[in-house]
C-alpha cells in the first residue's frame, strides 16, 4: 500500500506498507505528483510499516517517472 494525503497547503504524509506491484506504483506516484502541484518549501512525513521491495515492474514504473520526481524532489 502506498497512501498519499494532503495534510495542509504544503505538506504531504505518505504510509508505506507491504509490496507494491507496477499497477500500485503508478497510481500512488501519479497521486503523488498529483497531491504537490503548487507545494513550495513543502514538508513530506513518511510512515513506512512492514514495506517489502517492489516488484521490478514497480521499480521500472518508477524509473519511467524520475523527470517528474525529480521537479517533486525540489518543492520539499
Amino acid at each position: 500500500m502506498f497512501k498519499v494525503i494532503a495534510n495542509g497547503p504544503n505538506r504531504v504524509d505518505i504510509e508505506l506498507s507491504g509490496k507494491l506491484n507496477s499497477e500500485q506504483m503508478r497510481t500512488a506516484l501519479d497521486e503523488l505528483i498529483s497531491k504537490t502541484e503548487g507545494i513550495e518549501h513543502g514538508r513530506m512525513l513518511y510512515r513506512i510499516d512492514d514495506f517489502d521491495l517492489p516488484t521490478l515492474g514497480a521499480i521500472g514504473v518508477e524509473l519511467s517517472r524520475l523527470p517528474k520526481l525529480f521537479k517533486l524532489i525540489r518543492k520539499f
